[in-house]
């Protein structure tokens, strides 16, 4: 299903420009497939849970790496994003925030790659995933969900208020708190005034699904 997704998302972002015929030529769905393989062998077992390589390094054939020049920004993102959500559905943990680097290799010929999943420290830099794909970064101010447009997190529902919750970083991680909302926010079907939150719970403002990733 990750994989499946992040095929979609890559067909709406190139528009086609990549799904014409090329003998042998790499597709971003098998960078996605080799990456999350990488990704999963490289996991370890710490004292808090699995930890996931957040670093990868990947190199391509000097064909490749042109075919994808216009859009290798967004297939980084798209790529690192794949990253976050698998880890998310298996249960892992970062060390740091997920990055991407992206290297030639004159010895590879069109279609080969090779990939390393490494653990880089670094700070962490919260955020929160949608249902509906759309991600957005927890900074230093609050995160406020609600239905008019100044909101952070816009949901365009009746059954949202106008300020409905808010998010924002603690010391300990992340927290949600209900602005006193009408129909309430609830997590893990339970409705809330204010709780912290772990990267398995699941917030329900509406029909909007949000989740949190700490790293």
């Amino acid at each position: 299903m990750v994989l499946k997704n992040l095929e979609n998302r890559l067909e709406r972002i190139f528009e086609r420009s990549l799904s014409k015929p090329f003998k042998s030529a790499l597709q971003p769905v098998e960078i996605g497939q080799r990456i999350v393989r990488e990704v999963d062998l490289g996991r370890r077992v710490s004292t808090s849970g699995l930890v996931a390589p957040n670093h990868i390094k990947l190199w391509l054939s000097a064909d490749d790496a042109a075919r994808f020049s216009g859009f290798q920004k967004a297939l980084i993102n798209e790529l690192a994003e794949t990253v976050r959500q698998h880890s998310l559905t298996e249960g892992y943990n970062f060390v740091g925030p997920v990055s991407i680097e992206v290297f030639i290799d004159d010895d590879l010929v069109l279609g080969q790659m090779e990939a390393v999943a490494e653990f880089q420290d670094g700070a962490s830099e919260p955020r929160v995933i949608a249902s509906d794909g759309r991600t957005y970064i927890i900074g230093d101010r609050p995160l406020i969900i609600g239905r008019t447009s100044d909101c952070d997190i816009m949901i365009n529902e009746g059954s949202v208020s106008r300020r409905h919750a808010e998010i924002w970083k603690t010391a300990e991680g992340v927290a949600v708190r209900d602005l006193q909302s009408t129909n309430g926010t609830v997590v893990n079907g339970h409705r809330i005034t204010a709780v912290s939150l772990s990267p398995r719970d699941e917030i329900e403002i509406g029909t909007l699904r949000l989740r949190i990733e700490l790293a």
